[in-house]
């Protein structure tokens, strides 16, 4: 007999690291070596695949206020510390350059007001003038 349990959410890996490395980053604690291989594994994934990373980073890491803010700012600050993590960042943001050259703002700005979300459909806010002036004030600044 076997036992199907249904078709696993996409993207789940993706959820997973994010959502352990806001963990890592937001609590009073000292940063530990777990939390730097989260927070690696996260950074993996927005490589791999960056626009479902930012999405997974917004919806778990920066989309919501952290419950201590002062110390979660000197968390990922010794975490940055670290040098392969630095380098991580910096490919990440190499590729989306790379892979993104002229849409690049546009998907941050995507991203950052929630038009579209991670696993989900939502409807469809429009564009008012002042949005698209916006976006095409960010592409320059």
């Amino acid at each position: 007999m076997e036992v199907v349990l249904g078709e696993t959410p996409k993207y789940q890996r993706a959820r997973y690291n994010a959502y352990w490395s806001r963990s890592g980053i937001d609590t009073t604690l000292r940063v530990e070596k777990d939390n730097i291989n989260d927070y690696k594994a996260h950074l993996r994934d927005c490589e791999e695949n960056p626009t479902v990373g930012l999405l997974a980073r917004k919806k778990y890491i920066t989309g919501k206020p952290m419950n201590y803010p002062e110390t979660a700012y000197r968390n990922v600050r010794y975490m940055e510390k670290n040098s392969e993590i630095d380098t991580m960042i910096k490919s990440v943001n190499k590729k989306i350059k790379e892979l993104y050259p002229r849409t690049a703002h546009i998907r941050e700005y995507i991203i950052d007001n929630n038009r579209v979300v991670l696993d989900g459909t939502e409807k469809v806010k429009e564009y008012t003038v002042f949005d698209k002036l916006k976006i095409m004030l960010k592409r320059f600044f």
